[in-house]
């Protein structure tokens, strides 16, 4: 049994991806939400409050996990503040943005890092939106892709200091889903993406890559 995390499951993409992988007794999953709270009832499922903007929130979470050791990380949480349509940087949403996506990320991946078995996987969920490489690109969600592309950054560099440890890291981008943040009209369903992210857990890549629907994209 593989036994790993997946951050913000209580709905959207992490909870599709919850739903997919507690359907087999191969995973054992413990999600979390900032209330701590979920819909899903699965003896191989339990869900902890985290909040990544909280250091005191990350920590307890780490300590209680105790002595579990994990096969993976699905760094799925993130959150997007500034209207679709706004171009102007606002520091304190700057500020905002970056503690989730970006720092409390960052700071639950280090702070679990001793808990990963060899040849595990960790896989972060950024977005088309922190690429260089998007098509139209434009100047509006300053906050979010900058977070994105910065959280790209990191995917590189820990791939690089874990190859030792065989451990694989992950960026994935999800496209347009519809979640909260990529409304109705958007043309992917969360459980497409939870399909992918199923698909990299169980395949032979290579780490320090950018996915998408299975392929390696451009950064």
């Amino acid at each position: 049994m593989k036994t790993g995390i997946i951050t913000g499951c209580s709905r959207g993409i992490g909870f599709a991806t919850a739903k997919l992988l507690t359907e087999s007794q191969a995973y054992e999953i413990i999600g979390t939400s900032t209330s701590g709270k979920h819909p899903i009832s699965k003896s191989n499922f339990r869900c902890c409050q985290l909040d990544l903007s909280d250091s005191k929130s990350i920590h307890n979470f780490v300590q209680a996990l105790g002595e579990v050791q994990l096969d993976f990380l699905i760094n799925n949480a993130g959150i997007l503040l500034e209207r679709w349509d706004e171009p102007t940087v606002n520091i304190q949403q700057l500020r905002d943005t970056f503690n989730v996506n970006l720092f409390g990320t960052i700071e639950l991946t280090e702070k679990l890092l001793p808990k990963m078995n060899p040849g595990g996987h960790i896989i972060n969920v950024t977005s088309d939106w922190g690429s260089f490489s998007e098509t139209g690109f434009d100047e509006y969600q300053p906050h979010y892709k900058m977070s994105k592309s910065a959280l790209n950054m990191y995917t590189k560099l820990l791939a690089e200091r874990l190859a030792d440890k065989n451990t694989i890291v992950s960026s994935l981008d999800p496209g347009w889903t519809q979640t909260d943040m990529g409304g109705k009209e958007a043309s992917r369903k969360p459980e497409e993406v939870a399909t992918d992210i199923l698909n990299l857990l169980e395949g032979d890549v290579i780490s320090g890559q950018f996915w998408h629907q299975g392929k390696i994209r451009e950064w």
